[in-house]
């Protein structure tokens, strides 16, 4: 039997050496026929990331908000770790990917996870149905393993590790092990208490502060007031890009000496401070300059107002870097915003949820900026307003007036709390004569105290009522002033108080003059419940209702269907937000 059983083992070695060159099939060894090796080490590192898109997720963001959609985090790494068993040289790129941004998720976000749900369970005769491990400690320890026992090669590559929530509440000390060995580490996700300075994480801080010193993001909250005024020495995490101050009660004085020691801070959101207020952003002659941030984000900040904000941006250099300003509850009045958008020059998001108790005063100028391209106009009625004043209504009035002046030409996207706003941008003026596009048989009454230069013309108002060798039609039609309307298509997004979707509607600028009966209001297009297929691509999600909005003749609306389809159920699909604001991008 010892004969037959090696004659067959050998036979089999045989066939397969025959079929298969040595070469071929050794480990580190490339085959004759690997057209990889013909590529440059940067390209071939540039394709497995697309094997595993989360390993360059560099963004400042939790685990749970950075998550991709219509993936599974961990199929895409074990793709990836199989890749660098394939050669030596294979290896060396794969890690590379593999170790720049680390995340442990909780579970597969795919089928799999059932299946290995079962075998983790410790079965017995006893207990058939045992809880399974806790399968992301045991991850987050064997990771802790590699790169202590690899410090100076797969340790330095590390930049980014992310965690699931009960991961990195439940699992300190794993964690302080872990980043004891990553002195490139520039964002960590992190427990809640190490931002109040509970005496639980301690040893965790003192292993980031002593072992992490490029770091890129940190967060303040109350109870840490002393941690945060040891950063005005200047001797800690001068890398820093965001910081998150929440709920701290601090002098003015210390804080404005703590954001002047961070020269590479470029984001800075505060929430539920009511000591921060416009002295921050005063000259003094002790204390270094408010930075110029290019994203300021301020909720639940009374005492901060639009005068503070101009005195901050008079400086050049905060004019240029301002591009994104978010305004929650503070002391900004939605009327007053044109005090900040007039010395905003850079301004490309701006976002303001206010809950007013008057009308917009009269008088106000018209929101201007040629910067500006997402606007969040979300203004609601609060408590105390007078239900029979028409608070709400005049301050979306007033924006429309601003965007019918030409006052906001590159706004592509706009967000507001009203469902009736897109009605507001559709020009409803009566169609002109079939005789009026024609100046040259029609010649309207005029006032015979009027110029014939600026006469006034009936009908459209881009005809001209010159004719083409009248040596008065250039001037005429220089001097007439622009009309009202829209130059640009919009996408508004509304919502009223008791909704939980945005809905979308494309508003179309008016068309030109041209044959008669061409149609001269804007006929905006809107869907419903479109929910995550909201986007430039949402007239092809699924779902979607299309249709035109169009006058009835009685002051109100029809919903009539589209030319190429009709109109289909708005579905009950849930809604988010599209354009969500992350800060920390």
């Amino acid at each position: 039997m010892k004969w037959f059983s090696k004659k067959k083992a050998k036979g089999i070695d045989e066939g397969f050496s025959q079929s298969l060159p040595r070469q071929q099939y050794e480990y580190g060894t490339p085959p004759a026929s690997d057209f990889s090796a013909r590529l440059p080490a940067p390209l071939l590192e540039r394709i497995f990331s697309f094997v595993c898109p989360h390993a360059q997720d560099e963004t400042y963001t939790n685990c749970e908000e950075s998550a991709i959609g219509d993936t599974c985090m961990l199929c895409d790494l074990r793709d990836v770790a199989h890749c660098a068993q394939v050669s030596r040289r294979w290896r060396k790129l794969a890690t590379n990917v593999m170790y720049h941004s680390i995340r442990i998720d909780a579970v597969h976000y795919c089928a799999r996870e059932e299946e290995l749900s079962e075998k983790r369970k410790r079965k017995s005769r006893i207990n058939r149905n045992a809880e399974p491990e806790d399968t992301p400690s045991a991850r987050l320890r064997l990771l802790c393993r590699t790169l202590r026992e690899d410090q100076g090669g797969v340790a330095m590559k590390v930049q980014f590790i992310k965690l699931a929530y009960m991961t990195r509440e439940t699992c300190k000390a794993d964690l302080a092990r872990t980043v004891a060995v990553t002195p490139t580490l520039r964002y960590v996700d992190l427990p809640e208490g190490i931002f109040m300075d509970d005496p639980s994480c301690d040893l965790l801080k003192q292993e980031i502060q002593a072992r992490c010193p490029d770091l890129r993001k940190m967060s303040y909250m109350g109870g840490a007031e002393r941690s945060l005024e040891l950063m005005s020495n200047g001797q800690l995490w001068r890398d820093l890009e965001v910081l998150e101050l929440s709920k701290l009660n601090m002098d003015p004085t210390i804080l404005r000496r703590v954001l002047g020691e961070l020269p590479q801070l470029r984001a800075l959101k505060v929430k539920d401070m009511k000591t921060f207020d416009d002295r921050l952003f005063r000259h003094n002659n002790y204390l270094a300059p408010f930075p110029a941030l290019s994203e300021l984000l301020f909720e639940n900040t009374p005492n901060v107002t639009a005068e503070g904000l101009a005195t901050y941006l008079f400086r050049s250099e905060a004019q240029d870097a301002l591009k994104t300003l978010s305004l929650t509850n503070t002391g900004v009045q939605p009327s007053s915003l044109h005090q900040i958008l007039s010395v905003a020059p850079s301004l490309t998001f701006l976002s303001i949820i206010e809950s007013i108790s008057t009308s917009c005063p009269t008088g106000v100028p018209l929101l201007k900026t040629e910067s500006l391209e997402i606007f969040h106009f979300e203004i609601t009625s609060a408590s105390s307003a007078n239900s029979y004043a028409s608070t709400i209504e005049s301050y979306y009035t007033y924006l429309a007036s601003s965007l019918l002046s030409h006052s906001l030409p590159a706004l592509r996207q706009l967000y507001v709390r009203d469902p009736n706003f897109p009605e507001l941008l559709i020009d409803l003026a009566p169609p002109a004569p079939a005789f009026a596009s024609d100046p040259d048989n029609f010649t309207p009454n005029r006032s015979p105290n009027l110029s014939p230069h600026l006469s006034p013309s009936f009908g459209s108002p881009n005809n001209n009522r010159f004719s083409s060798n009248n040596p008065f039609a250039g001037a005429a039609a220089s001097q007439m002033p622009p009309q009202p309307g829209l130059t640009h298509e919009l996408e508004v997004f509304s919502k009223g108080l008791d909704e939980m979707e945005w809905n979308f509607t494309s508003v179309q600028p008016p068309k030109g003059p041209g044959r008669r009966g061409s149609a001269s209001a804007p006929r905006p297009v809107s869907s419903y419940g479109l929910g995550e297929n909201m986007g430039r691509s949402w007239g092809q999600g699924a779902g979607a209702r299309k249709s035109v909005i169009v006058g009835n003749g009685f002051g109100g609306f029809l919903a009539v269907p589209a030319e190429d389809e009709r109109p289909l159920s708005s579905g009950g699909e849930k809604g988010r937000r599209a354009s969500k604001y992350d800060m920390w991008r």
